[in-house]
């Protein structure tokens, strides 16, 4: 095979071995560029999405961390009254009518809101967990009336 290719070869002109070889160094480039540079450069490109996707997940988590540290060391000097009676007051001074307030002990307690607006809902929430009461589970759903929510919160101590 490589004998009938030089024969081959040694029957063209100098002109069209010329032309040949340029067609050739083409190809080859193409090849080289298709099957090479393009993957590798495309693998490269999606290394770096990938990292800087886990940078931002990374500085999420590191960013809730410090509010969780926060809320600890806020919470070690919290009130050493009853969850309830925390939760009771403060929610009467943001003005919400508790529908239902049953105690588990002085560090949990579950409430139901017929009726609030969620803004005002979530800052109430927020301010809790200023004062060391973090919320356990919520169930928050629409009313009937626009832009109001009914909520079943659980709440309990921070640490506990």
């Amino acid at each position: 095979m490589i004998e009938s290719l030089k024969i081959w070869w040694n029957e063209r002109e100098p002109r069209e071995r010329v032309l040949l070889s340029i067609m050739l160094a083409l190809i080859g480039g193409l090849i080289a560029w298709l099957g090479l540079y393009r993957p590798i450069e495309a693998g490269l490109r999606q290394a770096a999405l990938d990292n800087l996707e886990a940078a931002e997940r990374h500085a999420d988590v590191a960013y809730k961390v410090g509010l969780l540290q926060r809320a600890e060391k806020r919470a070690t000097g919290a009130s050493a009254l009853p969850v309830e009676q925390i939760v009771g007051q403060s929610a009467g001074e943001a003005g919400f009518t508790l529908e239902r307030v049953q105690a588990q002990g002085n560090d949990r307690v579950d409430v139901a809101i017929a009726s609030a607006r969620s803004p005002a809902l979530l800052g109430w929430i927020a301010a809790l967990e200023g004062q060391g009461v973090a919320v356990d589970r919520a169930m928050i759903s629409p009313s009937g009336v626009t832009g109001m929510v009914s909520a079943q919160l659980s709440f309990r101590r921070v640490g506990s």
